[in-house]
């Protein structure tokens, strides 16, 4: 996916990059998030963390805390 959020990702064809854009928005609305990757990544591992104890609630994650050598305190 981070490769197709590169410019020109999508192909050179325009229509055809439009027509991608398309497809993927419908699978998911966020493929493109404005949001950094890391960012995005991290809070993936976060929801994780909490759907992992339902009904529990993550209260600090202090930076320096790593997951898949990722900083998700950060």
């Amino acid at each position: 996916m981070a490769n197709l959020r590169r410019k020109g990702g999508l192909g050179k064809d325009p229509k055809r990059a439009a027509e991608r854009a398309k497809q993927l928005t419908a699978i998911d609305p966020d493929w493109d998030c404005p949001w950094p990757l890391d960012w995005q990544r991290h809070y993936r591992h976060l929801a994780h963390l909490a759907a992992d104890e339902p009904g529990e609630v993550l209260s600090d994650v202090a930076p320096g805390v790593l997951m898949d050598v990722d900083d998700i305190g950060r």
